[in-house]
């Protein structure tokens, strides 16, 4: 023992006088700080990818160089010398001290090779993961992609040929039990895309990617397909086609059915049952084209996928599909485009009672019976019937995808989570469906996770007017203002002419104050959408900001008509919450009290957007006003209510903060408040406006917490338009 001790004592005295230890602590700290440069720097600086590498092992390497260089040599006040031999080591003590650090150095270099190397190798593989959106899920075994057929003929002008064979394909293999097929608005995401095989598998969720092409030579047609393995690159099988263009789509039935049956052969346990053909193939090819323009929800797409509808209809008055299709682009138009959705339901309530006559299990039917009845403030009902549609057919993408929207319009943000991720194992890249659960993210306090699943998904559809609008919204909910222009900018250059994305793009001029500009915009785009009640609501934001009242009132007046009265329950309490701000702004708190009583749900326990929480506070806010202290402390309470319950549901993000200040504010809490308002901040919470207009805040004014916070936050808000303008055009005065 005596030994060992002497041994540590002459090591521990040696490496200090010989300033060993603190020349190495300063290598390793100065490694720690170039390797943690150089994990932020691999991507802005697009280094190439051995690059990395290299430098890790550079400075691995320089450690038994320094630990040699500072045992040999010392830096004196007259330059390097060599440091004085061993005076307490025996020279079996110094070969064992040499081994020692030698395996010490090695240790240390290996864990910094471990951990750096996976950092670095995160980095540069940045770009395939790019091409992927984020799931915790592993491919099914009996999995399959069909990508879109590539065009090959001559003129390049084949391409509803080889769509609708990958989509007859697609047909064919979606009715075969146990294999799993990749929805079309995800596999055709990847049109035209030059990406590897095994990364457009693993961003779909598939074992096995169906790829081919087409050829025309007069008559005849050549199709070659190839079924390719995701996580090997290499070919399963791969087989030639020929057949005539006679008739197109015996020739698409006959050689997707072979391609089909030589698909199932390839996997375990699978048989081709027999499909049930459409009676009517023009009429179905007219439905499955009107789908396509469906989806991409702008008002022409919708517009050009209800003529497809009516040309099925033409075709056969008898397919249910296309009747259920008519119904809910109607709906969608209302929300999209120019039509009133009072109409809206109405018109296609017609078209759903004609689908279900036809056919009394129509999947396509029983969900736009849930969308139609959504709208009109019927949950439970809406709610079973997307979910009778999902039982009749579970690959029906759009039940699940209005289901998921139900439930997260009521609060139900959890079961909306499971919804979304099972639609997603079936179309892992639609858009709507990654949208609703960025937002459902976005709703649980995980800002940064939504705007990289929707990030994600930009990178591969760059053009997407849908994703860039949706990720302003996301963006400006977090305070990153001038994200949010620039997505909605990009967006609007895009599709100027589409509502959405004007009222989304005015809706950052209101947050950064530009109000001029906003308003310019809206009223450009209300003259050729005068019904859409988006830009009306978003019209009405701007008029209250300005104190515009009877205008105000006059919009209104225009969008709920004068027979308030006979509209659905939903309709009437959005009319008398609009005139209930209509009525506070202008400092009427009796009517505006008699206004926001009438705009609160007969049950106010059910979760909703928000605005059933804006709406109790305010009315608890407007009876302590008229000394209705028992009154006021009721409603307060039921507040606090819903407010304990969208915790408990998960929701974290910064509205349900702002209404919790409110909340503890009624209760006397000033402390309290102005936490919650920092939370709120905290979280992205940037609407300078309503401090201002929010009567409730009124005690809080003078406190010192509230001027300090609320000048933060026209700070943030002025840089931000600071910025933002020194990117936009001027504005050009009419």
């Amino acid at each position: 023992m005596g030994d060992q001790q002497s041994f540590f004592s002459a090591v521990m005295g040696e490496l200090t006088r010989r300033k060993v230890l603190r020349t190495m602590g300063g290598y390793a700290v100065a490694v720690f700080v170039v390797l943690q440069l150089m994990d932020a720097a691999v991507e802005p600086l697009r280094l190439p990818e051995w690059f990395p590498t290299l430098v890790v092992l550079a400075l691995i390497l320089g450690f038994p160089i320094v630990f040699v260089l500072a045992w040999q040599f010392d830096l004196t006040g007259k330059g390097v010398r060599m440091t004085e031999s061993a005076r307490l080591l025996r020279p079996g003590q110094t070969l064992a001290l040499f081994s020692f650090m030698l395996v010490a150095t090695g240790a240390l270099g290996l864990g910094f090779y471990q951990y750096y190397s996976g950092v670095f190798e995160d980095a540069t593989s940045a770009p395939a993961a790019e091409t992927q959106v984020a799931h915790d899920y592993s491919a099914p075994e009996n999995s399959i992609a069909v990508l879109p057929f590539v065009d090959m003929s001559a003129g390049g002008d084949q391409a509803y040929l080889s769509d609708g064979m990958a989509e007859e394909i697609l047909n064919l293999l979606a009715g075969v039990e146990g294999l799993r097929v990749a929805a079309r608005t995800s596999s055709f995401a990847f049109r035209g895309a030059e990406e590897d095989i095994s990364r457009i598998g693993r961003a779909l969720n598939v074992r096995s990617v169906l790829e081919g092409s087409i050829r025309t030579s007069g008559n005849k047609i050549r199709l070659t397909a190839q079924l390719i393995d995701v996580e090997s690159g290499f070919h399963i099988w791969s087989k030639n086609y020929d057949a005539e263009l006679d008739d197109v789509f015996a020739m698409q039935d006959e050689v997707a059915s072979a391609i089909a049956g030589e698909l199932v052969d390839s996997f375990d346990g699978l048989a081709v049952s027999p499909a049930t053909r459409p009676t009517n193939l023009a009429a179905f090819e007219a439905y499955r084209t009107g789908r396509l323009h469906w989806w991409r929800r702008s008002p022409s797409e919708l517009q050009q996928a209800i003529q497809l509808f009516a040309d099925a209809l033409a075709q056969d008055a008898q397919f249910a599909p296309a009747y259920a299709g008519m119904a809910d682009s109607y709906i969608l138009l209302s929300m999209y485009g120019n039509l009133d959705p009072i109409e809206a339901v109405e018109t296609a309530l017609g078209y759903i009672d004609k689908a279900l006559a036809i056919d009394p299990e129509s999947a396509e039917a029983f969900a736009a019976l849930g969308l139609a009845r959504s709208e009109i403030d019927q949950l439970d009902a809406a709610e079973s019937a997307l979910r009778q549609a999902i039982r009749l057919d579970e690959d029906y993408i759009p039940a699940r995808l209005w289901l998921s929207t139900l439930l997260g319009q009521q609060g139900r943000v959890q079961e909306q989570s499971v919804v979304l991720r099972e639609a997603m194992t079936l179309d892992p890249l639609n858009e709507l469906l990654v949208l609703n659960y960025a937002f459902n993210l976005d709703k649980l306090g995980r800002a940064d996770e939504a705007l990289e699943v929707v990030g994600s998904l930009l990178q591969i559809r760059p053009d997407s007017t849908t994703l860039l609008r949706s990720l302003s919204g996301l963006a400006m909910g977090n305070g990153r203002l001038v994200e949010a222009w620039e997505y909605a900018s990009r967006a609007y250059d895009l599709d100027p002419d589409n509502p959405v994305i004007a009222q989304q793009l005015a809706s950052t001029w209101i947050e950064l104050g530009e109000t001029d500009r906003a308003e310019a915009l809206l009223q450009e785009a209300m003259s050729a959408a005068a019904d859409n009640m988006d830009l009306k609501a978003q019209y009405l934001n701007l008029l209250y900001i300005e104190h515009r009242l009877e205008e105000a009132e006059r919009v209104v007046q225009e969008m709920f008509g004068p027979e308030v009265d006979q509209l659905p329950e939903n309709f009437q309490r959005q009319y008398h919450f609009q005139m209930g701000l209509i009525r506070m702004i202008a400092d009427d708190m009796d009517r505006a009290l008699a206004e926001f009583e009438q705009a609160l749900a007969p049950d106010t326990g059910h979760l909703s957007d928000g605005d059933e929480l804006f709406t109790l506070g305010m009315v608890a806010y407007l009876q302590q006003l008229a000394g209705n202290e028992a009154e006021a402390n009721r409603r307060v309470e039921q507040a606090e209510r819903w407010a304990r319950r969208a915790r408990i549901n998960g929701l974290d993000g910064s509205n349900l903060y702002y209404s919790e200040s409110i909340l503890s504010l009624l209760r006397g809490n000033e402390e309290q408040a102005i936490t919650s308002l920092e939370e709120a901040y905290n979280r992205g919470w940037r609407q300078a406006w309503v401090l201002d207009l929010d009567g409730r805040l009124d005690p809080l004014r003078q406190h010192a917490g509230f001027i300090a916070l609320a000048q933060r936050i026209r700070d943030d808000v002025a840089s931000a338009r600071r910025e933002v303008l020194d990117l936009a055009m001027p504005l050009v005065s009419s």
